[in-house]
């Protein structure tokens, strides 16, 4: 019986023996959660960049069809039948049947006949498209995104929580042409360009869009939902002043890289911005315009500020995807100088992008 109890109480673990064993294990956990968040975030950014990559190839499909770029903002004018160019209209609106959304685009054009020519916003109440979500257009690795959406916040009198997007295109391109509609004076940013014209740098040089956090929750204007237009005359949704709508760098009335001199990024300076150096400021017109992406800032920071969408924020560290005009995606060093970045902007500085 001896005999029996002893080879009982040696099939168990001691204390010590428990210990270390977890202690062990404790070990690799912690060795091995890098390794996991380093692949977790090497997969966002392969899904973003994917995602980009599809939506810059939306852009060619989108010209192949209307022979032209979409604009960064449509305005609908009274009496016109309501389609892609005459309704009150963002570019993701735009592109939406060349991301495998026509059904959504269909539906949005259902609320604009409705709703004389305006395509996002009910006078009375948020329609439905307000909300939508739409995959593509939010990269995994943007943590200011819940569900494809951002909070619910007010823009020109609708309170609704928002489709976001965290791809913001490029308003040299994309709206280089403010334009007045109607008799009524309604403002919008169009583009004069397309594969075939204006892109005189060549798509390969010329970027198209840009990753951004979708929405600041510390800043009054600091969302980005992809359904509302940009308008160059102020009122909702304007950039230049109350900047709710998407679009980098800030638009201008000429529709410019270049100073009032027309000498092109010659005297760019370095300044601190948000405690960061490495921004570029200039004088002139393209003052906070082309203000340098690295340091990346924070979520709360993000990119809404006084002096409108100057800033753009790089969702991934030490480097940021940017979709080309010609469908491919590159990988933007932090590195890069203010003048390179200013040159990837301009469609038609006539200059190479040395790195």
């Amino acid at each position: 019986m001896l005999s029996r109890l002893l080879k009982r109480k040696k099939s168990g673990f001691t204390l010590i023996e428990l210990l270390v064993v977890i202690a062990i294990i404790a070990i690799l956990i912690g060795l091995l959660l890098p390794a996991v968040q380093k692949v977790r975030d090497a997969a966002a950014r392969t899904t973003c960049v994917s995602q980009m990559k599809n939506v810059a190839l939306s852009i060619h499909n989108f010209d192949s069809t209307f022979g032209k770029f979409p604009h960064l903002s449509t305005r609908y004018i009274a009496g016109q039948t309501i389609n892609v160019d005459a309704m009150n209209a963002s570019l993701h609106t735009q592109i939406l049947p060349y991301i495998e959304q026509e059904p959504l685009y269909k539906q949005i054009v259902t609320v604009a006949a409705a709703n004389g020519g305006n395509s996002w916003a009910n006078p009375v109440a948020p329609n439905i498209t307000n909300t939508a979500s739409v995959k593509i257009f939010t990269c995994p690795s943007d943590t200011t995104v819940s569900s494809g959406q951002i909070p619910s916040v007010a823009i020109a009198g609708v309170t609704a929580t928002w489709g976001a997007t965290s791809y913001v295109p490029n308003s040299e391109v994309f709206g280089n042409n403010p334009m007045t509609v109607g008799v009524t004076a309604n403002g919008k940013y169009a583009s004069t360009m397309s594969l075939n014209s204006g892109l005189t740098d060549g798509t390969s040089q010329t970027a198209t869009f840009f990753e951004e956090f979708a929405s600041c929750p510390t800043i009054a204007q600091g969302a980005n939902p992809w359904i509302v237009p940009a308008y160059p005359t102020g009122g909702p949704g304007a950039i230049g002043g109350t900047a709710y709508a998407v679009g980098y760098p800030l638009p201008m009335a000429n529709g410019t890289v270049t100073n009032t001199a027309g000498t092109a990024f010659t005297t760019l300076a370095a300044q601190t911005y948000n405690g960061s150096a490495g921004h570029v400021g200039a004088s002139s017109n393209i003052a906070n315009r082309y203000i340098h992406p690295f340091p990346a800032l924070t979520p709360a920071q993000c990119h809404k500020t006084a002096i409108g969408s100057g800033v753009i924020n790089p969702l991934h560290s030490g480097a940021s995807p940017v979709a080309m005009g010609d469908g491919s995606v590159r990988s933007v060093s932090s590195s890069i100088s203010a003048l390179n970045w200013a040159y990837l902007i301009c469609p038609n500085d006539a200059a190479v992008i040395n790195e």
